[in-house]
């Protein structure tokens, strides 16, 4: 799991100092023998901020599969479909 919320202001300075980059999916799925698999998780009527849109043509530059889930079964029926 990506750790992109920091809990406060020095928190976030902390993980940009590591590296944390703004727009990063919630999940990456690094499987054998294939891409991976960035996973962005969203309420039923939630909507990708500038920045997630931005990281996931970066990610499908590279080969990498990005999909947006919406519910459990979603989410299940894509970790089924992609084992």
């Amino acid at each position: 799991m990506v750790h992109n919320s920091p809990r406060n202001a020095i928190d976030g300075n902390r993980l940009k100092a590591q590296g944390m980059v703004a727009g990063v999916s919630d999940m990456i799925y690094l499987r054998d023998n294939q891409p991976p698999l960035c996973i962005e998780i969203k309420l039923p009527k939630g909507k990708q901020q500038a920045n997630q849109i931005t990281w996931q043509e970066i990610a499908e530059s590279t080969g990498a599969k990005y999909v947006v889930v919406r519910s459990l079964d979603e989410f299940k029926a894509l970790l089924d479909a992609n084992p």
